[in-house]
């Protein structure tokens, strides 16, 4: 497959490469990140599914260092479900690298733990997503962003994390609907879209994205089932809140999929990927106001 490889100069995160065509994947230092250009407004990122372990990127000594095993073909499948729906290539970002040598969710002290090339691959990796989410907004005026993970927790559930603490999730619906809890999620701009309409139906309501995911027989929470996740549960982590509050035009979350019933089968991860695109298709016509396919949906 043809490869772009970029060039990285002027220290972390800089980066400088001709124009990209569609579907053709786009390279950083060693190949260590990769950035998949697509033509929809989705954009989906996964930073720990990566397997490398080069010796010349030192371990990293403290943090979680075990995989998010099989997120990548997760990601891969759900792409190719998209362009099965549209036609179209949604946009990926792939970590490449081990998590005992990259966490690119973290802030990059904890991320790359002093290693100089990890802190460049680290800039690499978070400079894809910014010209990802800026190339949708651009072409299409709003971005999607889903930062894919996995996790093993006992409920067995997909969490979906909106930057919002479980314990928060108890609060009274008047003060979840408030301007000041609307601003610390990441689904903010959905709110813009979508005048008068509560937060609460938008984190657990019956069109909700944890309430479509049930419908297609995937546990989710929050969802109308469970409006207040249990603990353990991520709330969404460094690349979620880096990259969706502060786009005014930018709405997204963190998916943690479970490994059990889901990662663990390509029979469950091709089911999985199936159930998302089916529920996107409802839910990104009904909040983002406009379909999966990009095109915008009519007053």
């Amino acid at each position: 497959m043809k490869r772009l490889l970029l060039l990285a100069i002027l220290g972390c995160g800089s980066l400088y490469s001709a124009e990209r065509e569609i579907g053709i994947p786009v390279f950083g230092t060693q190949s260590y990140c990769e950035y998949l250009p697509g033509e929809l407004p989705l954009v989906i990122s996964t930073p720990h599914g990566g397997k490398l372990k080069p010796d010349e990127l030192a371990t990293r000594r403290y943090g979680v260092l075990s995989e998010d095993s099989n997120t990548q073909d997760l990601a891969r499948r759900i792409s190719a479900e998209v362009k099965k729906a549209t036609g179209k290539q949604m946009t990926l970002v792939i970590s490449h690298l081990h998590r005992s040598k990259l966490d690119p969710n973290r802030e990059i002290k904890e991320a790359a733990q002093g290693d100089k090339m990890a802190e460049k691959i680290w800039g690499e990796y978070h400079t894809f997503i910014d010209e990802a989410l800026g190339a949708a907004v651009a072409r299409y005026g709003r971005a999607f962003f889903i930062d894919l993970h996995g996790q093993s927790h006992p409920d067995v559930r997909v969490e979906l994390g909106y930057q919002h603490p479980a314990e928060d999730y108890q609060k009274p619906a008047a003060e979840i609907n408030s301007p000041g809890f609307i601003k610390s999620g990441s689904l903010a701009y959905l709110l813009e879209l979508n005048p008068g309409l509560d937060y609460t139906e938008l984190l657990h309501g019956p069109e909700s994205l944890g309430a479509l995911l049930e419908a297609r027989s995937f546990p989710a929470t929050p969802s109308p089932r469970m409006p207040v996740p249990s603990q353990p549960y991520f709330r969404g982590g460094y690349t979620t809140f880096r990259h969706v509050p502060e786009n005014p035009k930018v709405a997204g979350l963190q998916i943690e999929a479970n490994r059990v019933r889901l990662r663990d089968t390509p029979e469950g991860r091709q089911r999985f990927a199936e159930a998302l695109v089916s529920a996107l298709q409802v839910y990104l016509p009904r909040f983002f106001k406009m379909g999966l396919n990009g095109e915008a949906v009519k007053p």
